[in-house]
Formats: C-alpha cells, sequence, structure tokens
C-alpha cells in the first residue's frame, strides 16, 4: 500500500515538473489569435496587470487599462500605442462596483464589444490574522474578491449579449496551498477559485460553450506587490523561491489563445506543490508555512508597519522588482550578523 502511494507521488512530481501551463511566448499563431481582441485589464498600473498589458499590446491587441493610477496608466497607453496595439485608459477603483460597470461600458463604447477581460487587480496585507487591523482585512477582500466578482459580473453580462467571451481571473497558488501571514489574501483567492469553478459549471448547464473561464494560478512572483504590502510582521515583505513574472504573463496569454477553459497552474513550483497537497495536504500545509516563516520572520530584516498601497494607488509601479537581489543582500547580511553574534 504504501508503495503504490510513494510511486504514485513520484509518477506526479516528475509529470508535475515536466508539464504544466506554457510559460513561453505565444508563438506566431497565437499572437495573431489575440491581434486586434478586446482586452479589459484590472490592475493593469503596476505588476502582473502592467505586464499582461504591455504583453497583449505588443501582439496589438486593444486593451482597456483599470486601476487608481491615472498618470501610470497613460504610460502603459503609451507604451502599447508605440507597439502597435490599441488603448484606453479607465481611471477605476475596482472594489466599486460601478465604477466596473463603468469600464465595461467604456470598452464597448471604444470597440464595440470585449474578448478578454482579466481580473488582475489584487492587494495584500502581511502579518498574524489576530494583530492585523479589520479595516485592512476587509481592504483585501473588497479588492481581492469583490472587485474579481463585480469584474467577472459585468464581464459575463456582455459575454451573455455577444455570445462568446473569455474571462480571465488571476488566482493564486496560495488558492489552494495557503501559507500564515496571509490569511485574508489566501481566503479571497480560494473565492476567486471556487467562484470561477462556479461560473464554469452554470455556463455548461446553460450550454453557452462559447464563454470560457480560467483561473490561473501564479507562484510567488518579483512584482512590486512585496514592495506594496501592507505589513505587520514587524519584517520586510518577502518570498522564497519567487518565480519571474514573465511566466504568468506568458501563461495568460496562452489562456487568451488557446481553448482552455479550466484552471491552470503555472510553472512547475505550482504543479509540483499541487501534486504534494494531494498527496500529503497536512505535510504540505506544514512545510509551506515554515518556508514562509523561516524567509519572512527569521531571515528578512526589521521593518515599520504599514497600510502600502491598500488605500493609495501605489508609489513605484513597474512589473517587477528587484526583490530576489534585495533579499540575497539580506541574507548575506543576516549571515554576517549571526556570525557576529557567535564569535562574541
Amino acid at each position: 500500500m504504501y508503495s503504490m502511494k510513494y510511486i504514485a507521488y513520484i509518477s506526479i512530481l516528475i509529470w508535475s515538473i515536466l508539464s504544466g501551463c506554457a510559460t513561453h511566448r505565444l508563438g506566431r499563431s497565437g499572437q495573431q489569435k489575440v491581434a486586434d481582441q478586446v482586452w479589459v485589464v484590472t490592475g493593469s498600473s503596476s505588476g502582473l496587470g502592467r505586464g499582461i498589458a504591455l504583453e497583449a499590446g505588443r501582439y496589438r491587441a486593444k486593451v482597456a487599462l483599470a486601476a487608481r493610477n491615472t498618470a501610470e496608466l497613460e504610460k502603459v497607453a503609451a507604451e502599447i500605442r508605440a507597439a502597435g496595439g490599441e488603448a484606453i485608459v479607465v481611471t477605476t477603483d475596482i472594489s466599486d462596483s460601478l465604477a466596473l460597470k463603468a469600464l465595461a461600458e467604456k470598452t464597448i463604447a471604444a470597440w464595440g464589444h470585449i474578448d478578454v477581460w482579466v481580473n488582475n487587480a489584487g492587494v495584500t496585507v502581511l502579518g498574524n490574522f489576530w494583530e492585523t487591523p479589520i479595516a485592512e482585512h476587509s481592504r483585501v477582500m473588497d479588492v481581492n474578491m469583490k472587485g474579481t466578482f463585480y469584474g467577472s459580473y459585468y464581464a459575463m453580462q456582455q459575454f451573455r449579449r455577444q455570445g462568446h467571451g473569455k474571462l480571465i481571473n488571476i488566482a493564486s497558488a496560495e488558492s489552494r496551498l495557503p501559507t500564515a501571514y496571509q490569511s485574508s489574501y489566501a481566503a479571497t483567492k480560494a473565492g476567486v477559485k471556487n467562484m470561477g469553478i462556479v461560473l464554469r459549471q452554470e455556463l455548461r448547464l446553460a450550454g453557452m460553450k462559447n464563454i470560457k473561464v480560467v483561473s490561473v494560478d501564479p507562484w510567488a512572483l518579483n512584482t512590486p506587490i512585496w514592495d506594496h504590502a501592507a505589513n505587520h510582521t514587524g519584517h520586510a515583505p518577502r518570498m522564497g523561491l519567487m518565480d519571474n513574472t514573465s511566466k504568468a504573463v506568458n501563461a495568460v496569454m496562452h489562456a487568451a489563445a488557446g481553448g482552455r477553459n479550466r484552471d491552470m497552474a503555472v510553472g512547475w513550483k505550482t504543479h509540483a506543490a499541487y501534486a504534494i497537497h494531494w498527496l500529503m495536504p497536512r505535510f504540505s500545509h506544514r512545510v509551506s508555512s515554515n518556508i514562509v516563516y523561516r524567509h519572512q520572520m527569521k531571515l528578512a530584516p526589521p521593518a515599520a508597519d504599514t497600510r502600502g498601497n491598500l488605500f493609495t494607488p501605489s508609489a513605484h509601479p513597474a512589473v517587477t522588482t528587484d526583490i530576489k537581489e534585495r533579499m540575497k543582500a539580506e541574507k548575506k547580511a543576516y549571515k554576517r550578523g549571526k556570525r557576529a553574534r557567535s564569535s562574541r
């Protein structure tokens, strides 16, 4: 019995490493499918959303850019136009349902329909559940869960009217494998994943085969979310074994160009983590949280509490950040300090 379990474990682990959703750039045929598509991308002023919007623009898509930071959206729009795509800027607070309705209406007014709607906007707060202010937990819920819910609702209304469309919701590996110190974030991402499952089943039962719903589960990415996060851990925000943001960007492109109608785990790390969780859920929860504890509470330097970008736009938007280099420097400083203490 145990030998069969271990054989299954090894087989799934090998399959996880060798397979998975595509994380390379689209080929020519895929790029041609994205060309002239009408996209809506929320949270497109920074991080993964900015990367998604820019990549769609490089493939000559028409992109409606939505976020709170108008000045940064204008910069993204200029890059898209320079690459041969089209773009409109719609300043949007994702937690406001009327703002999401207006986003859909302005996109339709500009281009007549919507092919792809990407609910990407997200924020996070790090800290013990009981030490994090309830207003900050609530804000994470408002943006990540309600914002995705509102966006999905108005996208679905338009998709049903036109008879086709693809809804892509950015979930997370945390949706299935939650870790310590991100309780509200993990809760919202699990909600996003389950909402997508329900939508797929409702569309199937209603016979709407040309409307697709895809939840994309990236691993931790080197986006500015770590610089912009609200934080009550007493240490600088960080995460181990980060993936490059381009992997998740490319996964979204493949989701938009292909016929997928399911969840997509991004990269071998997410696939391997899911395989281990399937076989040993309690063990995987303990190990993943222990890893986070080591990186966040042991190796990270002290940092003051902050509300991050929960209630104001991000100060320094970008697709990626230098978090990997910062973590390497912090790790070296930690080891030097440890050696100095042991030599006393």
